[in-house]
């Protein structure tokens, strides 16, 4: 637990770590501005009627379906935030050349790469979920002066904490993804450019050759675990519930394979 709570420390104090957490407070400020300035002068009616709904609406900050509502767009954006984060705390380590000293003082390796990735995993969790309420909380002004929070029942609040913990805990794997990819390769940049080649560039070209091989992809696995529904408009019949088992499957043999390249691997040679 002492090693764990000094890696809380020190990812905490990274810059990296700061910057990200303060841009994203930034975009949450900015965007209650945004749904202040857009639901001004509207009625009720004007601000249902809207295509994409309104954030004035606390009601459309989520939907059962979890096809639409505002929470969607904090998404994406905190899943790049928890594997850039993971991957800064995992490679900075080694652009600082402080994994020696490290091993120096903790010899055992497994040891030292364990309570890496958990701190980093429970900080993305914490970190995404208050952000999330930030974001919601940005809102506010706008529902209060210009919008209503009519219809926001026990329900809707016990599927919206739910949505949040979700997000927070595929934000926690994203986290241990950049770790492990960090840690094998000794580089942020190699988790980060991998991760996004893979999703932008491969799975793309996956689902364009072999559509039916698309159910085993990252992508339709998170969609369908983010909203917790059967995925509209695809050949395929994923649950949530298997879709979760699969990204764990993947993120175990990821953070495995990491956790025996540290622990086999010539640290002082850096071979």
């Amino acid at each position: 637990m002492k090693l764990f709570e000094i890696e809380m420390r020190r990812a905490l104090r990274r810059r990296a770590v700061r910057v990200l957490i303060a841009l994203a407070c930034v975009a949450c400020v900015f965007a209650g501005v945004v749904a202040f300035v857009g639901s001004a002068g509207k009625s009720l009616l004007e601000l249902r009627l809207e295509d994409e709904g309104s954030p004035a609406i606390v009601t459309d900050w989520w939907t059962p379906d979890g096809e639409e509502g505002f929470l969607v767009l904090a998404m994406f954006f905190l899943l790049i935030g928890g594997l850039f984060g993971g991957a800064t705390v995992a490679g900075g380590e080694w652009r600082a050349n402080t994994v020696t000293t490290v091993l120096t003082w903790e010899p055992r390796r497994l040891r030292v790469h364990a309570a890496r990735t958990a701190s980093a995993a429970v900080l993305a969790f914490a970190i995404s979920w208050l952000l999330q309420a930030v974001f919601l909380a940005s809102f506010l002004p706008a529902v209060l002066a210009h919008g209503t929070a009519e219809g926001a029942d026990g329900e809707f609040w016990s599927a919206l904490l739910l949505a949040m913990t979700r997000t927070s805990i595929v934000t926690a794997g994203a986290a241990v993804l950049g770790v492990s990819l960090a840690t094998a390769a000794r580089n942020t940049a190699f988790a980060i450019i991998s991760v996004f080649a893979w999703v932008v560039v491969v799975e793309q070209l996956i689902r364009a050759l072999r559509p039916s091989s698309a159910q085993w992809l990252w992508g339709e696995n998170l969609g369908t675990i983010l909203t917790w529904h059967q995925l509209p408009d695809v050949d395929f019949t994923r649950g949530p519930a298997v879709a979760a088992v699969t990204l764990l499957v993947y993120a175990a043999v990821i953070a495995g394979l990491a956790a025996f390249s540290f622990q086999r691997r010539d640290i002082a040679g850096g071979s």
